[in-house]
This record gives structure tokens, C-alpha cells and sequence, in this order.
């Protein structure tokens, strides 16, 4: 089945460029994980591999009514219904008892398609012919969620055939080559919501490698709503306002969803009907006070796809200076910010948002070229009551220029914070290139924390970047995108 849906988790997304050798910058955007799309049960070809103006991507394609349809996996929710479940039987067979032990109870999606359930594989079949060599490699390289995720064929004798190189669990790597269309047996040991993240690599037959962006696949087991609850706040209200200063509300999402689609309220003192603003639909309201909006309650409502309500703030009210009271007439004013208001939020000002990085030197051994660079601010603004706590963690894609690729492994980082309100916010731990070994800021690596009980208000983090590229690297102009993650 396939349901349409507006929902996810909202981060911010860094553009790094690098050029002249390689001279580096970056421009802040936000990164939505918006789902759009639920699927519950039919044919899907989730690791779909795809050349698109000679780069590599991993995308998601079902078929529908015959017809291969393809998205982002990002926009996807693969639901993992109840049906699913599967209690391992006494005794457990021997080919089976990587699962678990008899009574567990295990999420199973055969090799053998199900209709009632979704039936997830892979595909190379969207590969030109003679562009790559066999093998290709989907790497499975995150895997997140309550259990864990078990993927492996069935043979003719029911033995369990590993897929992965070797074991049954994920992460791991698939080697397809070219031209292939398979499935196989999957298990989720515990229900939740898992994430996978994916990406895939070949070798060029014309010579050189080449490596897709790494992709988010979201799977959601057993019974759980696939859309998020959010609440909504209003930040930037101050205390009085004098006539002809701007007055900036901000609509405040916790968690975020994606969704963008707002109406502002307004209701006067001594009415009961709330009215819309025309004209303020996103999350900001902006305008100029005057005398007569003392006392004028503000509120903002969220919408979906459909235009139905997802959540409404409670109201704020305007203190305006210069209102003349009426004879005899007075009102008692009282605002409340509830314990569960407050939001965590990452944010990267747009009009300070582009690093530079200095041009390419060879290093002092003569052995890979070397750039520097500071991170443009990162701010994280705190305004939860409960104060949990938090991480801030960064992960860049790979660099390309033209058909070139410099593999984000390349960029590494010195964490340090700039600013905090009251102390506890500690950097990151130094992350060094991944020249020859290691990952670099290819993978997720945190920038800053607050352990419970610190960080509310705002902090602004940075960085010092390095890229360590080898000598052989074609000279152009580079470019990569680093996403910043609040938890």
C-alpha cells in the first residue's frame, strides 16, 4: 500500500567547495528528512543503483501496476507491518540461529514475496551497459534502531547464504554485479523505527572509481504512527515593544517535521475571535508596533499537505508603550511559558554562511596536498525547560568537480566552542583526514555536547577544518556539503 505523508526531522546542511588547487567554501541550506511516501506492502528495489550525468546514486524504486517508479530514499517510510512477526521455533534450526533463540520474536520479510508485506531488494538493471566493471559494492555502512537487522538468501536446501561477504548482519556489503535484479530474507529483532545508511561505489571500466552520496533509508517496525506529534512555540517576543520598532515572531517546531505551511492569528483585547494575517504564511511574522496592538494576542497554527491542523502554539501577547487607557478602565496582563514549551534548534546565519578555505600547499613531506579553514559559526539555541542535554554532530559527502571525486574521508576538523551561556558545553574530539586510513568527517562526528542539565540558551560552535588530498588529485574546483544534527 502506498500512503502519502508529511513528517521527519529537519537538520542544517553546510555546502564546502574547494578550489584553485582546491580553494574551499560553503553555504548553509536546510536539510529536510521530509517523508512523503509510506509503503506498507508491493515490490521494492530499495538499493537501486543509478548513473545520472555520470554520477553514481543509490535511490529507492517500487513498482507500481508494472511501472518502475523511482524516490529519494529519504522521502520514503517502508513500513515493516505487525504480520511480520515471527516467533522462532524450539528448536531453532542451525541455519537460522543467528537470530536468536527459541520464543524470540523476530520481524521477517522472506526472500519470497509476501502481498501482504513489502518485499525489499536490490537492482542494478538502471546501469548502462560497459560503463562499470563487476563487481559493484552497496555498502550498508550505519545501522540505528532498537535491534538488530539480519539479511541473508535462502538456498535450495534452506541453508542461510550469506549476501554480506560472510555474516547475516548489517552493516555490511553487498558486491552485485552489473545487470542484477535479487532479494533476499530480512529480520528485525525488536519493533521501532530503524535507519539505514547506504552507498555505493564502482569501478569504472574506462578507469578510476567512483562513489555515490551516502543515502538515508527509513524502516519502521510493528505498530507506531509513521507521522511525528510535534508541539509549537513562538520565539522572539520581548517584554514591551515601543511604537515603530519590528516586532519578529518565529514559529518554533519540537521535534521538526518538515512541514512549512503556516497561518498567523491575531486576536484584540476584549474579543474572542481570533483573526488571520493576511499574507504570513511561513514560520516568521514580521511588522512594525504601533500603540494600538498593546495587548493584541499572536498565535500560529501548522498545516499538512492536506491543509488539516498539526499543531497550534499557545497564544503570545504584544506590550506596546503609548497606549492611552480609557477613563477607569484597566487589564491584568499574565503570559506563561509553560515547562513543556522550548526547542532545540541548529541554525547557521545566511548571511555568514560561506568557509574559505586557503588554496592547496604540498605538505612538508611532499606527499598530499594540504588546505585550512575555519567553520563559519554554528549557533544552537536551547530553550527547553527540562534541560536534557545535547550533541551537535557534523558529516560531510564526498567532494566532486566535473567527474572527479575526492572522497569526503578527506576532511577533518578541530571542534572548539566559542560561546556559551553558562559553562558545560564541551567540543568534539579532534577528527584527523582519512589520507590513507580512517573515515574522516565522512562519517557522523559530534561537534559539540551538553550533557543534562546544561547548554539551554544559545551556544555557537566552530571549527578548524584541514584537507589532506594525495598527490594525484586532478586539479579543479571541489565542492561537498557538510550537514549539522541536533539530538
Amino acid at each position: 500500500m502506498r500512503t502519502l505523508l508529511s513528517g521527519g526531522a529537519r537538520s542544517v546542511a553546510v555546502p564546502v567547495i574547494a578550489g584553485a588547487l582546491l580553494a574551499a567554501s560553503a553555504t548553509a541550506t536546510a536539510a529536510a528528512g521530509e517523508f512523503e511516501l509510506a509503503l506498507d506492502s508491493g515490490h521494492i528495489d530499495a538499493f537501486t543503483l543509478a548513473w545520472q550525468n555520470d554520477t553514481l546514486a543509490v535511490v529507492l524504486q517500487e513498482d507500481v501496476t508494472g511501472h518502475h517508479v523511482q524516490h529519494a530514499p529519504e522521502d520514503v517510510l517502508l513500513q515493516v507491518k505487525p504480520e511480520a512477526a515471527l516467533v522462532l521455533p524450539d528448536p531453532v534450526p542451525p541455519s537460522l540461529s543467528f537470530l536468536g533463540e527459541a520464543g524470540d520474536t523476530v520481524y521477517y520479510l522472506p526472500q519470497t514475496q509476501d502481498p501482504e508485506l513489502i518485499w525489499p531488494g536490490w537492482s542494478t538493471e538502471q546501469l548502462p551497459s560497459g560503463v562499470f566493471t563487476n563487481p559493484l559494492r552497496i555498502e550498508v555502512t550505519d545501522v540505528q534502531g532498537p535491534g538488530e537487522v539480519f539479511l541473508w538468501q535462502s538456498g535450495s536446501f534452506g541453508e542461510s547464504i550469506s549476501v554480506l561477504g560472510g555474516g547475516f548482519q548489517l552493516p555490511g556489503t553487498i558486491s552485485p554485479n552489473a545487470s542484477v535484479h535479487a532479494h533476499a530474507n530480512w529480520a528485525f529483532t525488536a519493533e521501532g523505527r530503524y535507519t539505514l545508511t547506504v552507498r555505493a561505489s564502482g569501478t569504472l571500466a574506462a578507469g578510476g572509481t567512483v562513489t555515490s552520496a551516502p543515502a538515508t533509508y527509513t524502516f519502521q517496525v510493528g505498530d507506531a504512527d509513521p507521522v511525528p506529534t510535534t508541539t509549537l512555540g513562538i520565539s522572539g517576543l520581548a517584554d514591551r515593544y515601543e511604537p515603530g520598532d519590528v516586532v519578529t515572531l518565529t514559529a518554533v517546531q519540537d521535534p521538526p517535521t518538515g512541514l512549512d505551511h503556516y497561518h498567523w492569528f491575531t486576536r484584540a483585547p476584549g474579543s474572542d475571535e481570533w483573526v488571520v494575517v493576511p499574507d504570513a504564511g511561513t514560520g516568521r511574522y514580521s511588522f512594525t508596533a504601533t500603540a494600538e496592538q498593546d495587548g493584541v494576542e499572536v498565535l500560529v497554527r501548522l498545516y499538512d499537505a492536506d491543509h488539516a491542523v498539526v499543531a497550534e502554539s499557545a497564544p503570545v501577547t504584544l506590550n506596546v508603550d503609548g497606549a492611552e487607557p480609557g477613563p477607569g478602565a484597566s487589564q491584568r496582563i499574565v503570559a506563561t511559558l509553560p515547562e513543556d514549551e522550548g526547542a532545540l534548534v541548529v541554525s547557521v546565519d545566511p548571511d555568514d554562511d560561506v568557509v574559505t578555505m586557503s588554496d592547496f600547499e604540498l605538505g612538508t613531506a611532499a606527499d598530499r596536498w594540504t588546505s585550512t579553514g575555519e567553520l563559519r559559526p554554528v549557533t544552537v539555541t536551547d530553550t527547553r525547560a527540562t534541560a536534557p542535554g545535547w550533541v551537535v554532530s557534523g558529516q560531510v559527502g564526498d567532494f566532486t568537480a566535473g567527474d572527479q571525486t575526492l572522497p569526503g574521508r578527506h576532511l577533518g576538523w578541530t571542534p572548539l566552542v566559542t560561546a556559551q551561556p553558562d559553562g558545560g558545553v564541551t567540543p568534539g574530539d579532534a577528527v584527523a583526514p582519512g589520507l590513507h586510513s580512517g573515515d574522516g568527517l565522512s562519517v557522523s562526528s559530534p561537534l559539540a555536547s551538553a550533557p543534562a542539565g546544561n547548554g539551554t540558551g544559545t551556544s555557537r560552535l566552530g571549527a578548524g577544518l584541514l584537507i589532506e588530498a594525495p598527490t594525484t588529485l586532478v586539479p579543479g574546483t571541489y565542492e561537498a556539503t557538510i550537514t549539522f544534527t541536533a539530538i
